[in-house]
């Protein structure tokens, strides 16, 4: 597994994005380069290039980098008991 540490870094931040055809918007949001929606939270919320915190290695399963979304992506996603 991939383990990406971001900190506060948004050229790091919006170079990974860009590999997943991800770009931000005026107001600061991911969006899909293509059509331009917003991109969801694995919670359904839309998120910025501040609060991105992690991508599901093999999806597109977007997480906010607060302890909060980080725990539940953990238990969710990555942790095997399930």
């Amino acid at each position: 597994m991939i383990n990406i540490k971001f900190g506060s870094n948004k050229e790091s931040k919006s170079f990974v994005l860009s590999l997943f055809d991800k770009t931000i918007d005026n107001e600061g949001y991911i969006i899909e380069q293509k059509s331009k929606k917003r991109v969801l939270s694995a919670d359904g919320q839309e998120i910025t290039l501040e609060e991105f915190g992690v991508i599901k290695n093999g999806s597109e399963i977007f997480a906010k980098d607060d302890i909060a979304a980080l725990v539940r992506f953990y238990e969710r996603y990555l942790s095997d008991a399930k």
